[in-house]
Parts: structure tokens; C-alpha cells; sequence
């Protein structure tokens, strides 16, 4: 639906754009013949053969062409420069049959200062914009509201909605005030469909029920909340004077828990923090679970409603960093930790749940952030020790306050707690007292707990992961046909077919130009050039005789090369633009070589296509080419007048491709 109302929005811009510039054309037609009226006026005023008493308005054409047969008297008997105060002006008529009312106006104005029709100065009118007259709805009349009024009157925009509920749509008026020149001239569209005015087709009531019964706020209509806007004014929300501040709104959970949030954030998927399950993980819970049983877990806040009696809560904490350990390149000033655990002694142990998945190096290197934030939670004295359960291949972390534990990526939650647990009495000795009991165990203990608390956050232990099955068989794709390449010389003689062992291939009979009649290519490489024949190109290359270059004339054309200063390798076969212009400059034809020593290449392309010589990929000149436009040059012989005959171009068909050889 908003993007409905977004297109419908466009459009009506195009249109209002389109009918202000016709009005803004017509309006200088009429503002270019009132400036020549002006000029004109003034030109017989200074140019008139009688007193200044005795010029009348009949002696100024233009003018007395104006003048309204409803004035009492005649414009002989009136004087040009007549205006008398304590009387009422004469009437004149607007002379380009606009329509306009009679304006009075003295003649004094009308000849010395070449007044016009007022009417005309003012053309545009809302009704010369059908697009806004249809929808404008103020007091005053639209023939006498400028397009460029500061006003702001309602409107009415007529348009489709959505239902909700039933995915039908429905005919709707928005209704809104706007200033009218920013519709006319800015291109507004309407505020409602734009989301700026609330009402019953985009409000959050309507979209998002369930969102706006956990408002938190009475002074807040939810009937009146967008449902895309990030920021909303507290000025809007309460209705009040707020500063221009903008504020987010309160929101309560069914459990009880309260949090600010904007709109945005909620219509988006955001929820509860405290019943959040984001940075949480099903493996790390288990795993928590089990360590539980070996230490004390510290509880992470408040008591989460969701739990039954007596369960431990396994989420995560969250905790503040005093500002002055705090790094200034952090943004935030809390961190999150996945357990935190207290031994004999009050020495406080972090758990950190590493999976190889957000952790890897090949998605982001979060290896600086894991080590500074156990320096810094140590530093600050928020914990003593952090430990890091590694999964998978993940490097090891190489810090004193930071102990690693690597584990396999398939290691099951019972051996995860016995390497956890076994690392801190290495590293603590004596800080997990029934560890050996627990590994003579040889199997988890508290995984009942992990399952009640994973059902109470999750509501399911394990998400089926079913298939969707197909309520009908899946349509073959339509197979289109698409033009062989410009340079091809392949004509289709059958529409494409699927190649019957390869379905996902698209195939296609053609006829070659070099009189095979049937050739099967995939349809795909003939459109993009990469098939240009039936394989006649290529034996036609093959077949085709190359030039010998002898071995002394190599020689002689590097040295010549590095004569010249220019660079032709040092052994191998030299170019062939260096060897052609060596020929060249053997047999004293220097007047066809350019400055820099060597032939101009946009020469020898264009000699090349008057002449029949295929080029090379992308126009370039190969070295047959070169060393043929040496040879035609040298078959010429010395210019006359410094200019070469050209010779007449060689007509060349698509068979004469074909027989390069003659």
C-alpha cells in the first residue's frame, strides 16, 4: 500500500509539474505582450505633437483600445494625464479576452507609467492546475487562489487502502492541510499517503495491533503513531510544545518488562530486551547449565517472569564499563558477557560462548575487540578472569587475563563444561571442588534444567525444519528467443529446445553461412558472440598462410628499434608495427610513419576496413595487418605531390569473408 500511494504521489508531481510549466509559458506570452504595451505607451507619451494639456486618451492608440464603454464619457474628451482626486478612476478591459473583470485606473497611470491589466500580472490561478483544483477545499474560490499563495487550507486526496485484515483494497479520502504554494511549486504530494498525517488507512492500531496494545503511555493514541517513521516529536506524541526534541515511547511487555523504543524499532521485529534472546545461544545455554552444577552462577538481573520457580536464569549480563577504562574507540560503554560464575575467595569468572560461525576471521576479525574487553573487564576489577570457549578452528587468544579453551566444532555440551571446568582448576587450583566426581561421571547432569529453561524462552527445544510440499507441479520456464550475435554468421532455422542431457542448457538449430545447414549450439553463446560460425572460422584461420620473417630482418628491425629509441624486446619475435616500419624506413618511405618513428594505427585500421583485412578483438591491428600495409605501401612507391593515390576500396561480402586467400 505505501509503495501504492509513493507511485500515485509521482505521478500527481509529473502532472502538477507539467501544468505549472504550460501556466508559467502561457503567463509570459502574456507578461512579454504587457511590457510591449509599456514600452509602446511611453513611446507615444514622449513622441506626442500636442501641450501636455491637450494630448487625450484618443491620442494614445493602445490605450484608448482599452478603454470600457461603461465610462460616461468619451476617451476624446478625457485628458492623458487626468486623475482627480475625490473621484473614481475610469474603467478599462483587459484586451487578450482572458476573461478578466474591468479594473479602474486613472489615465495618468495607464500612459506615463504603461500600467497594465492587474488580472494579468497575476495569471496563474489554482484552477489553471486541475490536479490541485481537484483536491483543494478552502473557503476561498479557486478562480481567485494564486498558484503561489502562502495559504494553508485543507485537502482532500482521493486514493485506494488496504484492509488488514483482509488484504482487500477499498476507496479512501485522505484528508490534510498543506500550504498551497508548496504543493503548486515544491511538488508536495499528500501528507497522508506520505506518512505525515495519521489517520485510520496508515496509523499503528490499524498495521500493528499487538504493537500498540504493549503502549505504555496514556497520553499517547496509537491511532495516531505512524508505523515508519524512526524519530517521533514528543510535540507530536503529547501534543505539546517539546523543544523540537525527539522521543522514543514507552512500551511494556506481557510479562511486565518496560523499555523506550522508536517505532521504527518495534515494527521492524524489535522486542522486549529482558525476554530477548538476541546474543544467545540454545549450546551455550546447555553449557552454562552444566558449569552451573560445578560453581556458582551468578544471577544477571532482575527475575525474568517467564521462568518457572526455582529454574536459574542462563542468560547473558550485561556490564557497564566505568568511563575511564573504557576505550575511546568503543561505542558502547556496556559489554556482554554469556555467564559470570563466583569460586571460593569471591573471584569472579567470565564465560565467553565463541562459536565458530560470528567468531571466524573470514566474516570479522573480532580478535582485538575479545582481547581488549577482557583487559579492560580486569583492569577494572569487574571480573578476574575471563574464559573464551574456542569452537572450531578459531586462533587462540594470547592475553594473561584471558584463558582459551579450543574445543571441536561437534563437541557436545558435557565435554565442553569438563574442559571448561578442568582449565580453571589448572588455573586456579582448588576453585572447582567436585570436579572429579563430575568426570567420573562421564555424562551431563543439569541438561533437564538447560531443556526447561530453553522451552520457557523459546517455546520449543528443537524448531522442525520440514519442507514445504508443493501443491501443484512447478511450470517449465518459457524459453525466449533471442537474436544471434551482429558479427555471427549463424541464422536460427528452429525455435530453442532444452538439451535433453543438460535440462538447464538452452539450445538451438542454426544455419551457417558458409552453406551448412544445420549446426546445434547452446542459444546463449550465439547471442554473446562467443559462437560466431559452425567451426568454419576456425579452419578457415588454421588454413590460412602467415608470413616468414626472416631472422636476420629481426635482427636488423630491433636494431633499428633501439636506434630510434624505441623499445622492441630484447630477443623473441619483434612486433609487427616495428618490423613493418622498419620496412617502411628501409625503402625511405618515412613520409607514411608519425612522429614517434611508427605507423599511425587509426591509419592502418581504416586502410584495413576499405581494404577487406579483418581486425583483431576490439579493433586491434594484428601483425598480418601491419606488415600487409607495408607492403602496399611499398607497391605504390614514392607519392606524388606528397600525397599517395588511394586505391579504390574492395567490396566485401559476408562469403567473401571466406576466401581471404585470393
Amino acid at each position: 500500500m505505501r509503495g501504492f500511494w509513493n507511485d500515485q504521489n509521482r505521478i500527481r508531481r509529473e502532472r502538477v509539474q507539467g501544468e505549472v510549466e504550460a501556466a508559467r509559458a502561457r503567463q509570459a506570452e502574456v507578461s512579454a505582450f504587457w511590457d510591449q504595451h509599456k514600452i509602446t505607451a511611453k513611446h507615444w507619451w514622449v513622441n506626442r505633437t500636442g501641450g501636455r494639456g491637450e494630448t487625450t486618451v484618443a491620442d494614445i492608440p493602445e490605450v484608448a483600445a482599452q478603454w470600457h464603454p461603461d465610462n460616461h464619457v468619451r476617451p476624446e474628451d478625457v485628458s492623458a494625464t487626468a486623475q482627480r482626486r475625490g473621484e473614481s478612476p475610469y474603467l478599462w478591459q483587459c484586451p487578450l479576452g482572458l476573461g478578466h473583470e474591468p479594473w479602474p485606473a486613472w489615465p495618468k497611470d495607464r500612459v506615463q507609467a504603461g500600467a497594465g491589466c492587474p488580472a494579468c500580472r497575476q495569471l496563474i490561478r489554482l484552477t489553471n492546475i486541475p490536479t490541485l483544483a481537484d483536491q483543494y477545499r478552502g473557503q476561498v474560490p479557486k478562480t481567485y487562489m494564486t498558484h503561489a499563495a502562502h495559504d494553508r487550507v485543507p485537502w482532500v486526496c482521493r486514493t485506494w487502502a488496504v484492509d488488514p485484515e483482509t488484504g482487500s483494497w477499498y476507496p479512501v479520502e485522505h484528508h490534510f492541510e498543506a500550504v498551497v504554494k508548496e504543493r503548486a511549486l515544491q511538488g508536495d504530494g499528500c501528507r497522508v499517503c506520505a506518512g505525515y498525517v495519521i489517520d485510520d488507512t496508515n496509523s499503528l492500531r490499524t498495521w500493528f495491533p499487538e504493537i500498540a496494545d504493549e503502549l505504555d503511555d496514556p497520553d499517547v493514541d496509537p491511532c495516531r503513531l505512524p508505523t515508519s517513521q524512526h524519530n517521533v516529536s514528543g510535540k507530536h506524541l503529547a501534543g505539546g510544545d517539546s523543544g523540537g526534541v525527539y522521543a522514543t515511547v514507552p512500551w511494556r511487555c506481557r510479562h511486565g518488562h518496560r523499555w523506550p523504543a522508536t517505532i521504527l524499532n518495534r515494527v521492524q521485529g524489535g522486542g522486549c530486551p529482558s525476554c530477548s534472546r538476541s546474543g544467545i545461544s540454545k549450546e551455550q545455554v546447555r553449557l552454562v547449565a552444566e558449569l552451573a552444577g560445578l560453581m556458582d552462577l551468578v544471577r544477571p538481573g532482575p527475575p525474568d517472569p517467564r521462568l518457572p520457580g526455582g529454574l536459574p536464569d542462563f542468560a547473558s549480563h550485561r556490564i557497564t564499563v566505568p568511563p575511564q577504562y573504557k576505550p575511546e574507540h568503543w561505542r558502547y560503554k556496556a559489554v556482554e558477557i554469556d555467564a559470570v560464575f563466583r569460586i571460593e575467595g569471591g573471584i569472579r569468572i567470565g564465560i565467553e560462548y565463541d562459536g565458530s560461525y560470528h567468531h571466524s576471521t573470514k566474516r570479522r576479525d573480532r580478535r582485538r575487540y575479545e582481547t581488549e574487553k577482557s583487559q579492560v573487564l580486569v583492569a577494572a576489577g569487574l571480573l578476574d578472569l575471563l574464559v573464551h570457549v574456542r569452537l572450531g578452528e578459531l586462533p587462540a587468544l594470547t592475553v594473561p587475563e584471558a584463558l582459551t579453551v579450543p574445543m571441536p566444532e561437534r563437541s557436545t555440551p558435557y565435554q565442553q563444561a569438563c574442559a571448561v571446568a578442568a582449565a580453571i582448576e589448572a588455573r586456579i587450583p582448588g576453585s572447582v571442588p567436585g570436579l572429579d566426581g563430575y568426570l567420573a561421571g562421564e555424562q551431563p547432569r543439569f541438561q533437564d534444567q538447560a531443556d526447561a529453561y530453553i522451552l520457557a524462552a523459546w517455546g520449543e527445544l528443537r524448531p522442525p525444519r520440514g519442507r514445504p510440499e508443493r501443491s501443484e507441479s512447478p511450470r517449465p520456464r518459457r524459453l525466449n528467443e533471442t537474436k544471434p550475435h551482429q558479427a555471427s554468421l549463424l541464422t536460427p532455422v528452429d525455435a530453442p529446445y532444452r538439451n535433453p542431457d543438460r535440462p538447464t542448457e538452452i539450445i538451438r538449430d542454426y544455419r551457417c553461412a558458409c552453406g551448412n545447414t544445420r549446426f546445434t549450439a547452446v542459444q546463449a553463446q550465439v547471442t554473446s558472440g562467443n559462437t560466431k560460425s559452425c567451426g568454419c572460422l576456425r579452419n578457415q584461420a588454421k588454413r590460412q598462410k602467415f608470413s616468414t620473417i626472416s631472422g636476420a630482418e629481426v635482427r636488423g628491425a630491433r636494431d633499428w628499434a633501439r636506434e630510434q629509441g624505441i623499445e622492441g624486446g630484447a630477443n623473441g619475435r619483434v612486433p609487427g608495427r616495428i618490423t613493418a616500419s622498419y620496412r617502411l624506413s628501409k625503402a625511405g618511405r618515412s613520409d607514411v610513419l608519425g612522429v614517434d618513428g611508427l605507423l599511425e594505427e587509426h591509419c592502418v585500421q581504416q586502410w584495413a576496413q576499405l581494404n577487406g583485412y579483418k581486425l583483431g578483438a576490439r579493433g586491434r591491428v594484428t601483425s598480418e595487418v601491419w606488415l600487409a600495409y607495408a607492403t602496399d605501401c611499398l607497391a605504390e612507391g614514392e607519392p606524388d605531390d606528397g600525397a599517395a593515390e588511394q586505391q579504390p576500396a574492395r567490396e566485401v561480402t559476408q562469403e567473401g569473408l571466406f576466401d581471404l586467400d585470393e
